[in-house]
């Protein structure tokens, strides 16, 4: 019986050729889409869910609410001393590991001198809490000393080669480090990649050198995350009050000071990365898997709606061969068998092609998502299971409202020719065709809104000239001649401007303290990021003052005595009127300093356009500055540069010039947006192409049941225009309609979208306009082709045809 069906299905597909083209062509695009839409989504939920006992491990996160203003701010970046003493005293924090990650090291191994990005500093706990296997060292003692590092295998071939590194030295910034351990490479599912791994003992030493005993600065955050291992069986709800007790415990005196309420969170592992809250700019990235998902689901069921649209839209041509088969004893079970099995086939036919599509597509899709996904992993058997679900799921949505449409014919009203389609399948096949269209209009509309938020936050003016500004990074070894270097630089012809500072503009700055008005109230007091700064910075960076004068090196208490603030410090200062001139304390916690205010900026976007402008307070203090920003003359900066660093090598030969665009910098901030957009863009593009493809079939079909009402109107005297204009404004009807619903849905997702960012766009209507007429024109020349050659045809053989 089977095998019946099957030839039965083969001969039938191979009959209509073209409508079978359409159905195929739809469906492997949409699973092919669906494929990679899938392996993304399942690549995002993995995340460092590879760990062993991973439900135990917690990042802690702070809270921290102003009374003074009311506002609360989340911070991933902990205290350094936060993590030894969790574990000390609450007895269910089986083990807690701080990370580090400072940045760019320089690291000297024999005559290889590499700017490294991928280093950091945990403690001697982090092989024992994260699955990251040793391939030679033991996982409880290889961070245990100072001055230990743990490589991955392609940091040590980079480093040594094919030489064991176990036991070697190796320069790491200013201090030599020892091998102690190789790991395998970590995967690309881990927030906390590192090629490098250095003890946290190893950060702490140094600091001590330097005079700061970090590990009893509370008030200190500076790029350190911790993670707690609890005991098993253990509920972190429970936990609540310890942590509320520790945090009374050790700083129930500096919360006093600054006036804040201050409380720790356990952010469970499998939410850190989809759930970042206390990253900095960041936003929740569960909703928009979500909304890939959805898409997924979405293209393929526009696939299956063309196959319903076209197979009932057939219903005709099919109907004597029901009514016959029914005369002759089927049993409607078999009809709707043998419809299944025709789905079925073209879907499994579908999916062949859609692997081969999805196998060639898959470089390009790494390349625009930034991972390094694989279609084919002989250990992802879960992946298998479900593309042999697509297939039976997709074959039985193809198919199972055709089947039952096509095998309810009753054939005695068949067979006497008396066979109408009714109005409520014409109405649910037009409800089908708008669903098309509101898909694929909300996904362009998503795409154009998307883009133009990248867009504005291109142009946006930032509050400083961005353009040809190079970052040039100094280890703390070069800070000593980090003045000469700057004068050196502005010896050469092609740099106009150069400052020494302590900012990153597009990430933020290193220190936020607490700043109040002088005499004022502890609990008065506001945290302020803290620029540290020459005397330049303005004139380099382009920052325009709104009120007061620049720093003047002329005037000796200008460094020492001076602060120039940015308006929004200037309104959580809550002078009246004029505030140049007041006087204002910063409040590190280990010193102070008194100023007067003799300047004040106007906002500019030293993070990015995600967050709104936060206080700024700009004094002049470059001993520890760890950044020269230089201004480079338009024309050619490659030769600038190269000068640039002829000069750097004059003075520092034993490391090489690390730099780095602003403007670059400032771009890669927004990456995952342009990854949204690029997606985005190409999803509703084979989204309208799968729906037109459709009504391209669908009006083919229609033309072909209305030709002899074609050939009698053309020898009544129709024009070509009017039957065209005659088949194709049904179509174009429906996809108005589609129109109407999709802009409402789209309007209320992409706003929800937008209130996620402190500066954004506002949806105009020409979105919703453009999008519109786009898509009408798109659908009209799609419907065209076919009305335009049903008007053509001969009215004779339209008449003779039926």
């Amino acid at each position: 019986m089977l095998r019946s069906y099957f030839k039965i299905a083969v001969r039938h597909l191979q009959r209509h050729k073209f409508i079978t083209a359409i159905n195929v062509a739809g469906l492997t695009v949409g699973m092919a889409c669906c494929m990679l839409i899938v392996l993304y989504v399942r690549d995002e939920l993995s995340f460092d869910t590879f760990h062993h006992h991973p439900e135990n491990i917690y990042r802690v996160t702070t809270e921290t609410t102003r009374s003074s203003v009311g506002t609360t701010d989340y911070d991933a970046t902990t205290q350094f001393p936060l993590a030894p003493n969790l574990k000390k005293d609450i007895s269910s924090i089986r083990e807690a590991v701080r990370i580090n990650a400072p940045g760019s090291l320089l690291v000297t191994v024999g005559d290889k001198k590499i700017w490294d990005e991928n280093a950091g500093y945990a403690d001697a706990g982090f092989f024992q809490v994260f699955n990251y296997p040793l391939v030679e060292g033991n996982a409880t003692t290889v961070l245990k000393e100072p001055y230990s590092i743990v490589l991955t295998q392609s940091a040590a071939r980079k480093y040594f080669g094919n030489e064991s590194p176990m036991g070697k030295p190796m320069k790491v910034a200013n201090f030599i480090c020892t091998v102690t351990g190789v790991a395998k490479d970590m995967p690309d599912n881990t927030d906390l990649k590192m090629d490098m791994v250095m003890s946290f003992t190893t950060l702490v030493a140094e600091s001590n050198k330097a005079g700061n005993d970090i590990e009893h600065q509370w008030f200190m955050f500076s790029n350190t995350v911790t993670y707690v291992q609890l005991a098993d069986h253990t509920d972190p709800a429970k936990l609540a009050p310890e942590l509320k007790s520790f945090v009374n415990h050790y700083l129930s005196g500096l919360l006093a000071k600054i006036g804040i309420r201050f409380s720790l969170h356990l952010q469970p592992l499998k939410n850190v990365h989809l759930h970042p809250r206390g990253d900095m700019g960041t936003v929740d990235k569960m909703p928009l898997i979500w909304l890939y998902i959805v898409i997924a689901a979405f293209l393929v069921l526009i696939a299956c709606i063309n196959f319903m649209n076209l197979t009932t839209a057939r219903a005709h041509e099919r109907a004597k061969e029901v009514g016959l088969r029914k005369a002759l004893g089927a049993e409607r079970k078999s009809l709707i068998y043998q419809f299944l099995t025709e789905s079925l086939l073209i879907t499994a036919i579908s999916f062949l092609l859609a692997l081969l599509a999805a196998a060639i597509l898959m470089p390009t899709f790494n390349s625009v998502t930034g991972k390094s996904l694989s279609l084919f992993n002989a250990a992802d058997s879960v992946v298998y299971m479900a593309l042999v679900l697509l297939v039976l799921v997709v074959g039985l949505i193809a198919g199972s409202y055709p089947a039952l449409y096509l095998s309810g014919l009753i054939p005695v009203k068949v067979l006497k020719g008396n066979f109408i389609a009714s109005g409520s399948r014409i109405l649910i096949r037009r409800s089908l065709v708008v669903a098309q269209f509101a898909i694929a209009v909300a996904l362009i509309i998503a795409t154009v809104v998307v883009y133009s938020q990248l867009r504005f936050w291109q142009k946006k003016n930032l509050g400083f000239d961005k353009e040809q500004l190079v970052n040039v990074y100094l280890s703390d070894a070069d800070l000593s001649k980090a003045d000469l270097l700057k004068s050196s630089f502005l010896r050469l012809s092609g740099v106009q401007a150069a400052s020494r500072h302590n900012i990153l503009m597009g990430n933020g700055v290193f220190n936020n303290n607490p700043v109040v008005h002088e005499g004022g109230n502890d609990k008065e007091a506001f945290l302020a990021g803290i620029i540290q700064s020459d005397f330049d910075l303005l004139k380099t960076t382009g920052i325009k003052l709104a009120a007061g004068r620049d720093f003047n090196p002329a005037m000796a208490t200008d460094s020492t005595d001076a602060f120039i603030i940015n308006m929004a410090a200037a309104r959580r200062l809550g002078f009246k009127g004029d505030v140049v001139g007041k006087r204002i304390e910063w409040r590190p916690g280990y010193t102070s300093r008194h100023g007067t205010i003799i300047g004040v900026v106007e906002d500019f976007n030293f993070r990015n356009l995600r967050t709104p402008v936060d206080p700024i307070i700009y004094m002049v203090k470059p001993t520890e500055s760890p950044i020269i920003t230089l201004r480079l003359a338009s024309g050619d900066q490659q030769t600038v540069l190269k000068h640039v660093d002829e000069v750097w090598s004059s003075m520092i030969p034993d490391e090489p010039l690390n730099y780095t665009f602003v403007e670059k910098d400032i771009q890669a901030q927004y990456a995952s947006e342009h990854v949204l957009g690029r997606l985005f863009g190409i999803f509703s593009g084979l989204a309208i192409f799968i729906a037109c493809m459709g009504l391209l079939g669908l009006s083919m079909l229609i033309s072909r049941q209305r030709t002899k009402e074609i050939g009698i109107r053309k020898v009544l005297g129709a024009s070509v225009a009017n039957i065209s204009l005659l088949l194709s404004k049904d179509f174009l009807t429906l996809v108005l309609t589609g129109i109407c619903i999709a802009s409402p849905i789209a309007w209320y997702g992409m706003e929800k979208w937008l209130q996620h960012f402190a500066f954004r766009i506002y949806l105009e209507w020409w979105v919703f306009a453009c999008t519109a007429i786009t898509v009408i024109l798109i659908a009209w020349c799609t419907v065209s082709l076919q009305s335009v050659s049903a008007a053509l045809m001969n009215p004779v053989k339209s008449l003779r045809s039926e």
